[in-house]
């Protein structure tokens, strides 16, 4: 059986998200060995067998205890599941932006895509950027700015649809959602969720406020993003936003 369509801008975020969820399986799979005491020995000194003081200086300062080994492998963890979130997160904007970008080049109604989003350019700016792809690059980068800027994920998703003409259905964003916007705690908060954040999502565990990043978190973020990004790609197919030329 021949497999579903899909835009080149669907590829390109499922090849980036492999790469990215190879990371994390690797991830586990260190911290499993590590607490395992598989790479360590008794008879060393420092926290894994291969630690060396000239090369591994601030290694060298912890010693061969599994507290040690915990704490070092669980930050290492952390910071890995954080940048998880965040490169997810980016991932998804450039997702729709290029598929806003292959609208606008496909002449898809334009006056829906610029919408309350309009302004003015200079006719010297437009002569100078030489093309018609050049200049629905420039525009949709604005328009794309613009919906940023209000700051809202939600927001976003939604009048990327109404630009688009798209009805993803409810249950995709109500599934992506809290790990869309958790991204933003993470980068400006240190992780530490707000009021607002828990009373919206109460599943997400927190440990003394902070959001708690395990696998079982990361999984489920992987898998419900996926399937929004998967449900938007669907939709611009069977709307025609995207032509031929766009499918891979």
């Amino acid at each position: 059986m021949a497999e579903p369509s899909k835009s080149k801008a669907l590829y390109a975020f499922e090849q980036k998200l492999i790469y990215f969820y190879d990371d994390i399986e690797m991830m586990d799979v260190i911290r499993t060995s590590v607490l395992h005491s598989e790479l360590s020995s008794a008879e060393s000194k420092y926290v894994l067998d291969g630690v060396v003081k000239d090369k591994h200086a601030h290694l060298a300062r912890r010693g061969n205890s599994e507290g040690s080994r915990q704490n070092t492998i669980n930050h290492l963890r952390n910071s890995v599941y954080s940048s998880f979130i965040k490169d997810l997160y980016e991932e998804v904007t450039d997702y729709l932006k290029l598929i806003l970008l292959q609208a606008s080049k496909n002449s898809f109604d334009t006056g829906r895509i610029i919408g309350e989003h309009g302004f003015k350019v200079d006719a010297k700016n437009v002569l100078s950027l030489g093309g018609w792809p050049e200049v629905c690059r420039y525009i949709t980068e604005a328009v794309f700015q613009a919906l940023e800027s209000e700051r809202s994920t939600l927001s976003l998703l939604k009048k990327m649809c109404s630009k688009l003409g798209l009805n993803v259905e409810e249950k995709y964003f109500d599934a992506a959602l809290p790990y869309l916007e958790v991204r933003h705690l993470l980068v400006h908060a240190d992780g530490r969720l707000s009021d607002e954040y828990r009373a919206k999502y109460p599943h997400i565990k927190a440990n003394n406020g902070v959001v708690v990043l395990d696998y079982g978190l990361i999984v489920t973020a992987y898998k419900s993003v996926l399937a929004l990004v998967q449900a938007f790609d669907m939709e611009a197919l069977h709307k025609q936003v995207l032509l031929p030329g766009d499918l891979r």
